[in-house]
């Protein structure tokens, strides 16, 4: 019987980088309880056994793949902030920041019936792993973007959390008007008020 092939560092590199870009798009196409191993690995190229090889279960792979792109949300947000040191630029981050949102309603809809059978099997530390301290992001891309608030940290953090969180209006707001130029207008309202 022949061994199986040994898979180099960089080999699992690749794996993981396809199999977490597949995560993805099935998390918003299908959701996590219909995206199923046997699939992911089709379309990866990958045997089921090489997918254990790499992750124990299938709970892993989604939280790498929300750990990432998180990371890749905040690295954007504090590119933006530094490329812009502006209000405008803060505003620009935030409208980014918010249409990735939009695009991707699990980052945001953790209370749905399918985020809560994925939170349910992880253990505790991959839960604190996937929380992140937003308030610290805040910190950090205000610091990035050189700006000053008019007010304090913790108030203008809440506003624009209340910001954020308009996401959950959006079809709602769809019926009447384009909720992303509502999002915009906002967005450029509010930084102007709280920086100076």
């Amino acid at each position: 019987m022949p061994s199986k092939p040994m898979l180099s560092d960089t080999d699992k590199a690749e794996i993981r980088k396809r199999l977490e870009s597949l995560c993805e798009e099935f998390w918003i196409t299908q959701g996590y309880k219909k995206t199923n191993i046997k699939t992911l690995c089709e379309k990866a190229g990958i045997s089921i056994g090489t997918f254990y090889t790499l992750y124990p279960a299938k709970e892993d792979l989604f939280s790498e793949t929300i750990e990432r792109i998180q990371r890749r949300l905040t690295e954007k947000l504090l590119e933006t902030n530094r490329n812009q040191q502006t209000r405008e630029g803060f505003a620009q981050s935030l409208k980014e920041l918010f249409r990735e949102y939009d695009s991707k309603p699990f980052l945001y809809n953790v209370n749905t019936p399918d985020f809560q059978a994925f939170i349910t099997k992880l253990p505790d530390e991959a839960i604190r792993k996937i929380k992140f301290d937003s308030f610290d992001i805040f910190r950090q891309a205000v610091s990035a973007a050189g700006l000053r608030l008019k007010v304090e940290d913790p108030q203008a953090y809440g506003i624009l959390s209340a910001l954020l969180s308009t996401i959950s209006a959006k079809e709602t707001l769809s019926v009447t008007c384009d909720y992303l130029s509502v999002f915009d207008f906002m967005a450029d309202q509010l930084t102007a008020d709280i920086f100076e």
